[in-house]
């Protein structure tokens, strides 16, 4: 893919087929879909190619609502590659239970089932730098892994066994996959990436039904045209509401928001520790529970085993999908830590004497990696149980736009982020049920914290995950949702979403897995579909 900054790109350059924005893994992803295709496609970027406090300045807030502990700016990342700057690489997919309409949770049930996107699981796996985009949950894990199930089984009725999938960046096998880093080197003859352009307003037909252009602002604040055949936000979870409710120079309530449902319900995932283990006594746990290595067609691989909430206990009792893991945190002279920063390059005169000073650790380390296939044994701080919980979808969680604008003229997106009690009595279920496995099993078991406990009226100590989700939500009816089952905008012809503004819930699991699948699944539409500027020449070579 060639890679332009807008200050660089003649205005006769501005016109193409299908327009993306946002460069992030949803973005990049529909992009190397689409290469070698008739198509021209343009990526617009609002970052560069490193990251600039100037521009992480557009992505200020005003938060109204729950307090949000992720700082907004770190999280969200305007730059080549987006949020895959800063994530943490775990990946793991939606089970049938989250795609089901449930009584008990309001606002529940995708207009498409798990079946529908798992066939896109195995093509996202390869864009997301994992080894299998699917089937690798439940006692499936043991044969994918090639290893004897461990003794002893999770009671399924109450907690069933799951597993996160941790990215390899290609080039830094110590690292999640950084898409920018991989764009110039991505054969798309087709494909141009810009940026440094930010999209400031969406121009429709008067009566808000077809994309006509976009509006792009470069650094130097002049203002240029795009045209496009279809458009693609990919800008994420805020952006994209923010952008569709800003664009109402032609539509005053925004595009798209016939129904006053563009930047409702908001979701996050709220996480953090529910009690900690004794690091001298819980080895056996942290074996069992802990990290595996698995060799595959694509390369080696890390998961980390943990727990899920089974559907039954979430029928039966009401509840939210919850899913809970160990977590151990390294000591300051864990000498593994500072093993990967010497081999990264980014080690100083302390991490070269923890190396030298721990031989034995480190050959213990080499031994569980290469022949136990296991995770690596680190000097430890602690070891947390820690629990990622599903949020109830609300209409009044939302964004909405702030009365004031920031540099370039886009009024700053106004944060109502809510939070309910059934998420709160959600975690403390789990939590008691994970105890409860852990001593049954003979395991070790972590002190719950006071307000984990179930019974509990304390505050429930959880943050933000940095996932926001739902703002621009998926439906069959237009009356319900933003876009359509194919993710077009709702009564907008050529305008499509993608990333995880369209899940109607959220789960318990990191977002990037579901949203790279549905962003292959429509690339695959926009490969097919109508609407291009021009008649489309011979497939590029």
């Amino acid at each position: 893919m060639r890679i332009d900054s807008l200050r660089e790109v003649p205005d006769i350059d501005l016109e193409t087929d299908i327009c993306i924005v946002g460069s992030g893994p949803a973005g990049l992803t529909i992009a190397a879909e689409l290469a070698g295709t008739p198509w021209r496609v343009l990526v617009l970027e609002s970052g560069g190619r490193l990251r600039d406090p100037d521009i992480d300045q557009l992505n200020d807030i005003e938060n109204v609502g729950a307090a949000r502990a992720r700082p907004h700016r770190d999280a969200r990342n305007r730059v080549l590659g987006g949020s895959s700057d800063t994530w943490s690489g775990r990946c793991g997919y939606l089970d049938e239970i989250d795609f089901a309409c449930r009584p008990w949770v309001p606002g529940s049930g995708w207009p498409i089932r798990a079946e529908e996107v798992r066939p896109y699981l195995d093509r996202a796996a390869g864009h997301i730098g994992i080894g299998n985009g699917s089937g690798f949950n439940d006692d499936s894990f043991w044969e994918l892994s090639g290893r004897p199930r461990p003794p002893g089984d999770v009671d399924a009725g109450l907690l069933r066994p799951y597993f996160w999938q941790i990215s390899k960046d290609p080039a830094d096998p110590f690292d999640a996959k950084r898409f920018g880093a991989h764009v110039a080197a991505t054969a798309a003859a087709n494909v141009r990436v810009v940026v440094g352009a930010t999209v400031t307003h969406i121009d429709t037909d008067p009566l808000g039904t077809r994309v006509e252009s976009l509006e792009v602002t470069g650094d130097d604040l002049r203002r240029r045209t795009v045209r496009a055949g279809r458009v693609v936000l990919a800008a994420g979870g805020i952006e994209n509401a923010r952008l569709l409710l800003a664009s109402r120079r032609v539509v005053p309530h925004g595009v798209g928001n016939r129904n006053d449902l563009v930047g409702r319900y908001l979701m996050d995932h709220r996480c953090g520790a529910v009690g900690a283990f004794d690091t001298t006594t819980s080895a056996a746990v942290r074996d069992r529970f802990g990290k595996y290595v698995v060799r595959s067609p694509r390369g080696t691989h890390t998961f980390l085993h943990g727990l899920a909430l089974s559907e039954r206990v979430q029928r039966a009792e009401g509840l939210l999908h919850c899913a809970l893991w160990i977590q151990e945190t390294p000591a300051d002279d864990d000498p593994w830590d500072a093993l990967k920063r010497m081999l990264r390059g980014r080690a100083d005169r302390h991490d070269a004497r923890v190396v030298l000073g721990n031989p034995g650790l480190l050959l213990a380390g080499a031994r569980r990696r290469w022949i136990q296939r296991a995770g690596l044994p680190h000097r430890l701080a602690g070891v947390e149980l820690r629990c990622m919980v599903e949020q109830r979808p609300d209409r009044d969680s939302r964004i909405t736009l702030a009365d004031h604008d920031d540099r370039l003229g886009t009024p700053v997106a106004r944060i109502d982020w809510r939070t309910s009690a059934l998420e709160d009595a959600t975690v403390r279920r789990a939590a008691e049920l994970a105890v409860r496995e852990f001593a049954r099993l003979g395991y070790a078991t972590p002190v719950l914290s006071d307000w984990a406990r179930t019974g509990s009226t304390a505050p429930v100590r959880l943050t933000d995950w940095a996932h926001p989700t739902g703002t621009t939500r998926m439906s069959a009816d237009p009356r319900h949702g933003v876009v359509d089952p194919g993710c077009r905008v709702h009564g907008v012809d050529n305008l499509y979403v993608a990333g995880s503004s369209v899940f109607p819930t959220n789960g318990h699991v990191n977002p990037t897995l579901t949203i790279l699948a549905l962003a292959v699944r429509l690339a695959d539409t926009l490969a097919t579909g109508s609407g291009p500027l021009r008649t489309p020449p011979a497939r590029a070579s």
